[in-house]
């Protein structure tokens, strides 16, 4: 339970402080600066319900179909990769607290991290920031945790 809390935990700073870096930095990704964003449906075709994903994700992003200039009106929140923060601290949890899924979790994350590039939603620069947010999380959220449990009188996890 201890584990689980503590991974929680981590989890949820790690999300913060992703967003204090979007917040910092506010930043669009390639899919609107390096590359035209209305023949990704030619350069990356994909397959049977893409198209449908793609406008899930434009709506999720501010982005409604047939925006004149996208670019103006997308979400800022590309510098750090959050994708890479999360799925590295959940894929470095997974291997600590030696879950099982952690078979699954390192070669599916690994996946994810290089599809963000691929399908142009971060540059490798989010990806490096992401990794060196995951770094941050993992240190000060060690110190973070220990003093909030301690502040309220939990049992603290023994941490290495």
């Amino acid at each position: 339970m201890l584990e689980f809390e503590y991974a929680a935990f981590l989890v949820v700073y790690g999300f913060f402080l992703s967003y204090l870096g979007y917040f910092s930095l506010p930043a669009v990704g390639p899919r609107f600066t390096l590359h035209d964003f209305y023949s990704v449906e030619w350069e990356l075709p994909g397959l049977f319900l893409t198209n449908i994903l793609r406008e899930f994700v434009n709506i999720g992003e501010s982005i409604p179909s047939g925006t004149l200039n996208p670019e103006l009106v997308v979400q800022r929140d590309v510098f750090p990769s959050g994708h890479t923060q999360i799925t590295l601290v959940v894929m470095i949890l997974s291997y600590k607290f030696e879950a099982k899924t952690k078979y699954f979790l390192i070669p599916a994350g690994t996946l994810l991290i290089i599809a963000t590039v691929y399908l142009r939603y971060h540059y490798v620069i989010d990806l490096i920031a992401g990794a060196a947010f995951m770094l941050l999380t993992f240190w000060s959220g060690k110190y973070l945790y220990k003093w909030w449990n301690k502040y309220v009188g939990k049992e603290i996890l023994e941490l290495k």
